[in-house]
Parts: C-alpha cells; structure tokens; sequence
C-alpha cells in the first residue's frame, strides 16, 4: 500500500522518511566547511538544517572522545545548537566562538567569517535590513 501527500500548501515542501535518510547519509560525506556553508545558507529548509545541525553534534561528539572528554566545559546538543544560533544570528560572542570552533573541529577564522550569515528575519548586513 502506499501513500501520496500533497506538500505544496505549506511554506516548505515535507520529504519523505526515505528523502531524510538519504540526504542525512549525504551529510556524512561532506566536509565541516560545507555543512556550516550549508547551515549559513538561507535557502536551505528547516529540515535540512535539523539534519546538518545533528551531523555537526555527531562530529563534535566524535571529536570531544577523540580528545579524551576530560575537560570541564560542557558540549552538549544544546550548548552546540545555542552556539550555532548565536552564529548564524551574529550574537555569538568571541569565546563562545572559539568554545564551538573547538567543539568542530575547524578554524576560528572560518566561523568568524560565517558570522550572522543565519536565515534570521531581521539580518543586518552592510548596514541594510533584509528580510520581512
């Protein structure tokens, strides 16, 4: 038996479980760099961005046992996902980027560069207010 649900009334298109895993499988291939060009990126759906925002715990989890797990500052999934808000939203202050920036694995710099680069309604960039 199947199924077929209409998805083009919604402001985004809902994929299937199939579309989810298969683009989630994707992720893993991809470089750190990439994901957060990803997450940065307006046009990328809320979904996808559930889906990357995972990967990129995934892999600071992955990271932190690497490196033995033994310091005192936390990194858990939500510190991670209030880092990554704060980036995209450029709220994030220098040592909460450098907190994450250690968290993935990557370079300060190239967080620095992402900074209020989110999908937020009320972006600011050169000066200009863009969004609705």
């Amino acid at each position: 038996m199947s199924f077929t649900i209409a998805a083009g009334t919604g402001p985004s298109n809902i994929p299937s479980a199939g579309e989810m895993n298969s683009y989630s499988n994707g992720l893993k291939t991809q470089s750190t760099d990439s994901l957060l060009s990803k997450l940065s990126d307006p046009s990328t759906e809320q979904w996808q961005k559930d889906a990357i925002t995972k990967e990129l715990q995934n892999r600071a989890d992955a990271n932190q046992q690497a490196q033995g797990a033994g310091g005192g500052e936390g990194g858990g999934s939500e510190d991670m996902q209030q880092l990554l808000k704060k980036l995209q939203d450029g709220t994030i202050t220098d040592e909460e980027l450098q907190k994450l920036a250690k968290m993935l694995g990557v370079d300060p710099a190239k967080l620095e560069a992402m900074k209020g680069k989110g999908d937020g309604e009320h972006m600011v960039a050169n000066g200009d207010i863009q969004g609705g």
